[in-house]
């Protein structure tokens, strides 16, 4: 039989067994005898066309936390509109960065690009609007600073992550180092 034919057929009997139109046995019997043995199953099949697909939307993912990181620098650096504005924006752009962190936590996916990305946002998030609050009043910088690194060292305790906790431990290391200095 014709190779076509036969991949008409396997997708003809794939399509009775999704839908039960036929005993789950009776198709698996037709499949084994039209693929002469050879069948994947299609579960498995399915499974790898989802993984496929996904695997590009977590790559895109991915990229757009790096934007928001990105655009986050940019608009506490570079732009000159409003505080109020650039409070507005940040919030957002960390809102957003959040997100694509819990999707990926939610679909137990690799998450710690992305949740790392998100506590170096909040992190510089956290230093502007404090600049703007308190006018770059040293000590209250410094409080944000250290509370953002015990927020990295309790995460990297809860999520088992050791360099997060490395992290926010060394970030209150060189903090003090700088104070004494």
């Amino acid at each position: 039989m014709d190779k076509d034919k036969k991949n008409i057929i396997i997708n003809e009997i794939y399509h009775w067994k999704d839908n039960k139109l036929l005993p789950e046995t009776y198709c698996d019997f037709l499949l084994a005898l039209y693929t002469e043995g050879n069948q994947e199953n299609h579960e498995q099949i399915e499974e790898k066309k989802k993984r496929k697909s996904l695997s590009l939307i977590d790559g895109i993912l991915y990229s757009f936390t790096i934007i928001l990181v990105v655009a986050t620098l940019l608009f506490t650096n570079f732009t000159e509109i409003t505080y109020l504005m650039q409070i507005v924006i940040l919030t957002s752009l960390l809102f957003g960065s959040i997100l694509v962190t819990a999707y990926f936590i939610r679909k137990s996916k690799s998450f710690q690009v992305p949740l790392s990305l998100t506590f170096i946002q909040l992190l510089i998030s956290s230093i502007s609007l404090s600049d703007y609050f308190v006018s770059g009043n040293d000590f209250v910088v410094g409080v944000i600073i250290i509370i953002n690194c015990l927020i990295w060292v309790t995460a990297g305790l809860i999520l088992r992550m050791i360099y997060l906790s490395i992290s926010g431990i060394l970030g209150i290391a060189i903090f003090i180092l700088a104070i004494i200095l």
